[in-house]
């Protein structure tokens, strides 16, 4: 995958934005319980969103989004995800760092 953080040309083509941050000490079922029943809601109702890999481990945390292109992504970044920041924020250690992508594409084994 190509990190397009800096790149505004590259508009085409489906994106992937990767958000790493740590859960607070003691809050991961609060975490997943606010991820399954708010987050991935919000996310599925969201123009352009495809898909989204939530991969844990302990405290540490890497979602992976999938949207059909960077104006969708670019819209969810501006508008909802703020929102959904906010919603994650009081189980949330530091500040999450988010990157996008292009998303060149996926294998599936059958």
């Amino acid at each position: 995958m190509q990190n397009i953080n800096n790149n505004t040309k590259s508009t085409k083509g489906q994106i992937a934005r990767s958000v790493r941050f740590d859960i607070v000490a003691d809050k991961n079922e609060e975490f997943h319980t606010l991820f399954r029943n708010e987050v991935l809601p919000i996310l599925k109702k969201q123009d352009g969103f495809k898909d989204e890999l939530l991969l844990v481990q302990d405290q540490h945390v890497l979602a992976i989004s999938v949207w059909n292109d960077m104006a969708s992504a670019r819209k969810y970044e501006s508008i909802t995800y703020p929102q959904l920041d906010k919603t994650l924020r009081p189980v949330m250690s530091g500040r999450p760092t988010v990157e996008t992508f292009k998303f060149d594409s996926l294998s599936t084994i059958a």
